[in-house]
């Protein structure tokens, strides 16, 4: 049952066996998990419901209605933008539904690194095959593609590099490119249209418009939360409620979470390190129409840079990052391809032409999230020393694949107006200036790492099992817990993980 928050006043009173903070990737699996065993599970969402008519279509729209800070969350200094919604449903609302296993080299690294010991292929495999088959997943099918992902794919062919199509989260999906706005079809298979209905039938409640603001503590055990009701335009407080619980699961999203916990607990290790594969885009003008919007955003991506090269000295020698192909709808274009005045609308006069690729650049410098003196939840980032001899690299490869598909000029959205039309230009042209802070607008859009799972209380919130190390009773299950970048799209992993953090669940009773 869904409960609008925004409607109700007066204290609210509720009761469960397991009360999860969040609907999203970790939150809504977890949560699904957990009813579907027969517990009786309670979801507190601080964004709004919203059902397929609610999503007009309308980019305007989607960023006031349930993007995060309305798209306009960022880093103190404003280098850094951060992409994440909230909603019921949480980010898988506004995902591209890119749906790629962690790989192995990585998950590997956890176990050996931070002594997540259940984390092997053989346990990550029955949840990957679990989540693939109730949300659909599959390889992205040839009329998925627009003429961008189809251009992106031609470049890498001719340079041979590697890459493939993209295992996508959609049933029947009819292409028309409106994915990170909400999907106005329910094609897209978020948690709002899968896990979320799954824990209503078997009785769960799901407060949507619901502020979580305090850990109830007993004893030294987490017992419950309390948190305002809020209205969805002005956001001020009209309601309370409280949740009893045995268990206390924390799924607000990286940054979500981070508050939550840091305005509760004296623990050192919660936004100690926030990683976000830090995004850029890249546009190239090809000269006539393309189609570079409907489809979905991404139905290939390039992995022939996922590994990082070292020379035979140990130094940087290229990669450390995938490319995805970009979703291109014209607000958001306008918004990060920089320029201003005459050239911003001359460029943007162009739009019909342009084909574009983002980064995910697999981080080793995290950045942090704190509360600043005044209350707000606030963050650091900067991508420097290796991470940003990354980015310079995926710049340049990404010109190479454009130029060798046909492109006239390739653009780095950069101050400097940064534009390359050969292969000679491209080393001379972009340079680290192009990738300075603030020098050009860059995206954090896989936010993990802020309460992290681990085997070592000094260096991680929770235990291997998600539950916090100092807090019985108190769980993370979304992509806080992840310790590390994924180095791919992470919302597969999360959901793998949330999976096996609600088995843990159910066996403490």
């Amino acid at each position: 049952m869904i409960i609008e928050g925004f409607r109700r006043t007066g204290t609210t009173r509720d009761r469960a066996d397991v009360v999860v903070i969040g609907t999203g990737a970790g939150g809504g699996t977890l949560a699904a998990y957990l009813a579907e065993r027969g517990a009786d599970v309670v979801m507190v969402e601080k964004g709004g419901f919203f059902r397929a008519e609610d999503f007009s279509q309308h980019e305007r729209d989607g960023m006031a209605d349930f993007n995060g800070r309305r798209g306009a969350d960022s880093t103190v200094d404003g280098s850094i933008l951060y992409s994440y919604a909230e909603a019921v449903g949480g980010t898988t609302v506004h995902y591209w539904g890119d749906s790629i296993r962690a790989p192995e080299d990585r998950v590997a690294e956890w176990r050996q690194r931070h002594g997540i010991e259940w984390m092997t292929p053989d346990v990550l495999a029955p949840h990957y095959q679990a989540i693939e088959a109730e949300l659909g997943i599959h390889v992205a099918e040839e009329r998925l593609f627009n003429e961008n992902n189809r251009l992106v794919r031609d470049g890498c062919e001719k340079l041979g590099w590697e890459g493939h199509a993209v295992p996508t989260a959609r049933i029947d999906c009819i292409a028309c490119g409106w994915t990170q706005f909400g999907c106005a079809y329910n094609r897209k298979t978020s948690q709002l249209i899968t896990t979320i209905p799954r824990v209503s039938k078997r009785g769960g409640r799901i407060y949507s418009d619901a502020r979580a603001e305090r850990l109830i503590v007993e004893n030294g055990r987490a017992v419950g939360v309390e948190g305002a009701f809020v209205d969805r335009q002005s956001h001020e407080e009209v309601g309370r409620f409280r949740i009893d619980a045995r268990h206390v699961v924390v799924a607000g999203g990286a940054l979500g979470t981070a508050d939550f916990l840091l305005r509760n607990l004296d623990d050192a290790t919660v936004g100690r390190r926030l990683y976000i594969n830090p995004s850029y885009n890249v546009w190239a003008d090809f000269g006539r129409e393309i189609d570079n919007a409907t489809g979905i955003p991404c139905a290939y991506v390039v992995h022939e840079w996922r590994g990082v090269r070292r020379d035979p000295g140990g130094g940087y020698d290229g990669g450390g990052y995938i490319m995805l192909c970009n979703q291109q709808q014209p607000g958001s274009t306008a918004a990060l391809l920089g320029h201003a005045g005459p050239e911003h609308t001359e460029r943007m006069s162009r739009w019909h032409q342009l084909a574009s690729v983002l980064s995910v650049i697999d981080e080793v410098h995290p950045g942090r999230v704190f509360l600043g003196d005044d209350g707000i939840r606030r963050t650091s980032y900067r991508v420097q020393g290796e991470d940003a001899l990354k980015a310079v690299d995926y710049l340049r490869n990404a010109a190479r694949i454009f130029l060798a598909a046909g492109a006239r000029e390739v653009w780095i959205p950069d101050v400097y107006g940064t534009t390359v039309r050969n292969d000679r230009e491209i080393d001379a042209l972009i340079t680290l200036r192009s990738v300075q802070p603030n020098a050009q607008i860059c995206l954090g859009t896989h936010l993990l790492g802020t309460a992290p799972v681990g085997s070592d209380p000094a260096d991680s919130f929770a235990g291997p099992t998600g539950e916090a190390h100092r807090v019985p009773g108190l769980w993370v299950a979304d992509g806080a817990a992840v310790p590390g970048s994924v180095s791919v799209d992470p919302s597969l992993m999360i959901m793998a993980m949330a999976r096996q953090v609600a088995g843990y669940v159910e066996r403490a009773g």
